[in-house]
């Protein structure tokens, strides 16, 4: 995971995306401060389920700010942070739709 997300860092800064840019570094920082506090506890490095973790987690923080960005008017803001959140999701495994569990749950019932 850590390759991914570096190589689209890459890529956005040749592309001067400057959104994508400073979402992919805050993943790195996000990262990062997770290994120091695993190598801090004498833990190995950051898995890619942990990554998967921090990832889920940065979402669900601008899914409260753009809430709260839209309660206050402030429209410009909540866009930006749904814009980050399309980024992270790029990282993160396709999610079933309701539809899908359901059908899922019924085959494995049969």
């Amino acid at each position: 995971m850590r390759e991914q997300i570096n190589a689209a860092l890459k890529q956005s800064t040749l592309d001067k995306n400057k959104r994508k840019v400073s979402t992919l570094r805050l993943i790195n920082a996000a990262i990062l401060d997770r290994d120091i506090a695993a190598r801090g506890a004498g833990r190995d490095p950051v898995s890619d389920e942990d990554i998967l973790e921090i990832l889920t987690k940065m979402i669900r923080q601008r899914l409260e700010s753009a809430k709260t960005y839209e309660e206050g008017n402030r429209l410009d803001l909540a866009e930006q942070e749904l814009e980050e959140i399309s980024i992270i999701k790029a990282f993160l495994p396709e999610q079933l739709d309701e539809d899908e569990v359901r059908s899922a749950c019924a085959d494995l019932v049969k």
